[in-house]
């Protein structure tokens, strides 16, 4: 198993840069980033992301030895209202995948309901002091934060912490490890791609006349609810007639005309780790023109799948694609040809013209060219491939065909 193949293979790659950047440690405050170094899910259960918003706030310690310490709202671990005898004995919070664990409360009726940043500083400045002096952070001269991230009231509860120290951002060190990806990480987005590829056998079937965007939409939830759980929620385009023409947009009313084309363009997360994929449809017959374009996309997506091999130039892709779909008679593209995803749906190496990466092995790309043109519509394809060291692996398989 390779070192980026797990949570704890990527703590230690994380602990080796921070030992060779001169950090003594450093404290990771993004939850997905917790949940990329952990595998412990902190604040990214979608009930209450989406429907209460943040539940409690989490910090994570990483030393230059590999050493690894979680604070955690005690709500994230097990329910605060259900008793033991009822609900089961809880896990040992000693210590969850290799990552010691300490516990705050962050639902009572005597202090609060949902903490807020400073109402937890207390709790991070017990939790920091007590693993420094037991590490012997306290005298370090440089200390890692996510300074993207990290509010202001918890920067200063650190900087109190190691008061001699100075504060460096890791921020881009962690988005770099993040551009390619473990074979843990590679195998939930394989389940995601496998999602969206089931939903929309559902959402062809609702391909007719007199239906509605909003029809397809639902017709695609309401498989993944039934296949996947309350979570298995898809989001994204779906677009018809002129309003494909703009790209992109959320399912609306409106309903579907005999000779237009339908853009799905639609996202899973499978265990926080993102797929988005593209297919087209036409109500009735498609016309020349419809299908002429179908099969131009479809070749530019194909021309750029073949150029995904460690070291080519991700502009170098972009600017290819485009060229031929000119070269085809279409406009070039006003929006990207494709992207990585991973805890993001929309991660670097981006494919567009003024990117500066290069493609590398065990990143997962989307490609999605498309034309919009006023006689035949919008059209757009979109699949996954995973970038391997001969070349690359197509995940999603749903058909591409009309």
């Amino acid at each position: 198993m390779g070192r980026m193949d797990s949570p704890a293979g990527r703590r230690r790659v994380l602990a080796d840069k921070l030992s060779r950047s001169g950090l003594k440690f450093a404290i990771v405050s993004n939850p997905k980033h917790i949940f990329y170094l952990t595998g412990i899910s902190s604040n990214l259960n979608p009930y209450y992301v989406l429907g209460k918003g943040q539940r409690s706030i989490a910090f994570l310690a990483v030393g230059d030895e590999g050493q690894s310490s979680l604070l955690l709202g005690g709500s994230e671990f097990w329910s605060p209202w259900a008793r033991e005898d009822v609900s089961g004995p809880r896990p040992d919070p000693a210590s969850m995948n290799g990552v010691g664990l300490s516990l705050y409360s962050d639902y009572g009726l005597d202090t609060t309901m949902v903490p807020y940043g400073a109402e937890i500083a207390p709790e991070v400045k017990f939790w920091l002091r007590r693993l420094a002096r037991a590490e012997g952070w306290l005298s370090a001269r440089r200390v890692g934060v996510e300074d993207w991230h990290l509010p202001g009231v918890h920067r200063e509860v650190i900087q109190r912490t190691v008061n001699r120290g100075r504060l460096v951002g890791i921020s881009q060190t962690i988005m770099d490890m993040r551009k390619t990806k473990g074979r843990d990480e590679l195998e939930n987005l394989r389940a995601a791609a496998k999602a969206l590829d089931y939903a929309y056998g559902f959402a062809k079937a609702v391909a007719e006349e007199g239906r509605t965007e909003l029809d397809m939409f639902r017709a695609m939830n309401d498989a993944a609810f039934a296949r996947f759980g309350v979570f298995g929620m898809i989001g994204g385009d779906v677009v018809s007639g002129k309003r494909n023409l703009e790209v992109g947009g959320m399912a609306t009313r409106r309903k579907f005309r005999r000779g237009e084309t339908v853009i799905i363009d639609m996202q899973t997360t499978h265990n926080n780790y993102w797929s988005d994929t593209a297919r087209t449809f036409v109500i009735g017959r498609p016309t020349r023109g419809q299908q002429k374009a179908l099969e131009t996309v479809i070749e530019a997506k194909d021309m750029a799948a073949r150029m995904l091999k460690p070291g080519t130039p991700t502009a170098d892709i972009a600017n290819e694609v485009n060229s031929f779909l000119k070269k085809r008679g279409y406009s070039e593209m006003p929006h990207h040809i494709g992207h990585t995803v991973g805890l993001d749906d929309q991660e670097r190496p981006w494919l567009i013209r003024g990117s500066t990466d290069v493609v590398r092995e065990n990143q997962a790309y989307v490609i999605e060219p498309g034309v919009y043109e006023k006689g035949t519509g919008g059209v757009r394809v979109e699949d996954c491939y995973f970038v391997t060291r001969g070349g690359r692996e197509k995940v999603s398989t749903f058909p591409l065909g009309f």
